[in-house]
């Protein structure tokens, strides 16, 4: 990340004249905060942590080696796609895209491999190769995946109308998904197939969205499923681009960024938003769009009398899961080693609901690994990191695991802790070695994260990556919506829509639409213009 970028918060700054303060530089948040400076509005990003970008951001260590902490793949990047269409208007175009290939994800269940490929119709011919007597079933779950993005599309789009108008027409589309999102997604595949283990096959992905078949909303496995299905891509250079890209358009438009600004309070008057605090200091502005998450957001930085006046209630909707992720970086190149672009889902056993449901500290990574490699799918990687590679492999993690040391601090919780970071990364050692022999000897660096370490950088309390659960309750929560009752206070991130860069994305869209109403479409037509311009050069 180039430093003129972004600059450390300072009380004694000048901060006065803003129209919009974003909080938090999480991929919404850069989405509404760019969309609205390229609107002409003045705009300010305050970010807690040392680095803009949230899970799109890596780190980086003394040794050269270089890791993503959340964007592992992105789907439906092909060329004509209007999400490659929105990145290329966040980033003027300077965000490049390398496809993975045609298999993009790999499933080992119980020792038997599953390939996911690129292409509707691929993947349905690749899974009646596995399922031959289930081809109706197959075609059943590719046109369920097709109705339901579909009308999710009509029930993200509603968001955005007026209270009045929501009241009148939003229940329609509120109806016509709810048959989706009311119901699990094993409801919906035992519906179409009593076939377990094809069930199993289909949801070998749900660490995408970050819930077990039997508790997830069939309409987040869809939206997750449907995204990946013309195959998955990786920005080149690392996912860290996503950020810098982004913030050069959004700087060039006169955007400001301030990191270490923990913002400590929302301001509001009257049901008004006034301001932020951080510390002593109050920096005033027009509106205030909060992408740090609704339990943050309403449990932190609000009143409980504002928490109240917005009806701010979670019912049973509970944090999504937490991982552990140990990191590694090898001596010798993606290519020496042979590694592969494309992900690999492992499971010990069928049942995925008892997996995650059962999981201890002890034996996850022996029941479920997802194992990534981005400098197999970085075809820069090798330009800049000549014979290395890296590898990430995650497993289930759970925040009351930890909950002895949530008092201590980071790189200061003790010896028993980074015991027990030895010890996952030695029972992951051996699912890797199993997969892939050849790294054995080659691992000259390592790392393991655990919910307290995504707690310390997102302040996300329970150590979640996906923000709130996608169960069915989720999609019932009337305040999931990017204009709050409280005027000029806004939301953004995947709580306000769904998990990952794209739903991120979609939020940050949505909230800025939101607030520059119908100005805001004829930003729609720069960024039809803006993809046409970049097709013609491709």
């Amino acid at each position: 990340m180039v430093n003129k970028l972004y600059r450390p918060y300072k009380p004694n700054l000048d901060f006065s004249g803003l129209d919009h303060i974003v909080i938090g530089s999480g991929m919404g948040g850069l989405t509404v905060a760019t969309w609205l400076a390229k609107a002409g509005k003045r705009v300010a990003i305050f970010e807690r942590h040392y680095v803009p970008g949230g899970f799109t951001h890596s780190f980086k260590r003394k040794d050269g080696f270089q890791w993503d902490v959340g964007v592992h793949y992105v789907g439906n990047m092909a060329k004509d796609s209007s999400l490659k269409g929105f990145f290329d208007f966040l980033t003027d175009g300077k965000l490049e895209w390398e496809s993975m290939g045609e298999v993009y994800d790999v499933a080992n269940i119980e020792g038997k491999e599953y390939l996911f490929k690129a292409g509707k119709e691929n993947f349905k011919k690749q899974f009646i190769t596995y399922f031959p007597k289930e081809e109706k079933a197959i075609d059943r779950y590719l046109s369920l995946i097709e109705q339901t993005n579909k009308r999710g599309s009509a029930f993200f789009f509603e968001k955005i109308f007026e209270p009045w108008f929501s009241k009148s027409v939003g229940w329609i589309f509120k109806k016509r998904y709810s048959k989706f999102s009311q119901k699990t997604t094993w409801e919906v595949l035992n519906e179409i197939t009593k076939n377990q283990q094809l069930i199993m096959v289909l949801c070998a992905q749900c660490g995408n969205y970050g819930l077990s078949p039997k508790k997830s909303s069939f309409a987040a496995h869809a939206m997750v499923i449907g995204h990946f299905l013309e195959g998955g891509y990786y920005p080149i250079g690392g996912a860290d681009q996503i950020c810098e890209k982004t913030l050069e358009v959004f700087t060039a438009h006169g955007g400001k960024v301030f990191i270490n600004a923990d913002v400590t309070k929302i301001v509001t008057k009257n049901n008004c938003v006034q301001g932020i605090q951080i510390g002593e200091k109050f920096i005033p502005c027009k509106s205030v769009i909060s992408n740090v998450g609704v339990n943050n957001t309403f449990n932190f930085l609000l009143s409980e009398a504002d928490k109240n006046f917005c009806d701010f209630n979670l019912k049973n909707v509970q944090p999504a899961s937490a991982h552990i992720c140990l990191y590694l970086g090898l001596n010798k190149s993606s290519e020496a080693l042979n590694l592969p672009k494309h992900n690999l889902w492992y499971y010990k056993h069928d049942g995925i609901d008892s997996i995650f449901e059962e999981a201890t500290l002890e034996n996850a990574p022996e029941n479920f690994a997802y194992i990534s490699f981005p400098s197999a799918k970085d075809p820069n990687w090798e330009t800049k990191n000549p014979g290395t590679a890296t590898i990430q492999a995650i497993s289930v993690g759970n925040m009351e695991w930890f909950d002895r040391y949530k008092d201590s601090k980071w790189m200061k919780r003790g010896d028993e802790y980074l015991q027990i970071k030895k010890n996952f990364e030695k029972e992951m050692l051996k699912v890797l070695y199993r997969f892939f022999p050849q790294i054995e000897g080659t691992v000259v660096a390592s790392e393991v994260s655990t919910p307290l370490s995504t707690e310390n950088f997102t302040n996300y309390k329970s150590g979640e990556i996906y923000g709130l659960a996608h169960s069915p309750e989720r999609f019932t929560l009337p305040f999931l919506r990017p204009k709050t009752k409280i005027k000029g206070l806004f939301l953004a991130g995947q709580d306000i829509t769904l998990v990952g860069v794209a739903g991120a994305m979609l939020s940050g869209l949505l909230c800025a639409t939101a607030i520059l109403k119908f100005r805001s479409w004829k930003i729609f037509k720069e960024v039809k213009a803006q993809k046409n311009q970049v097709d013609s050069i491709d």
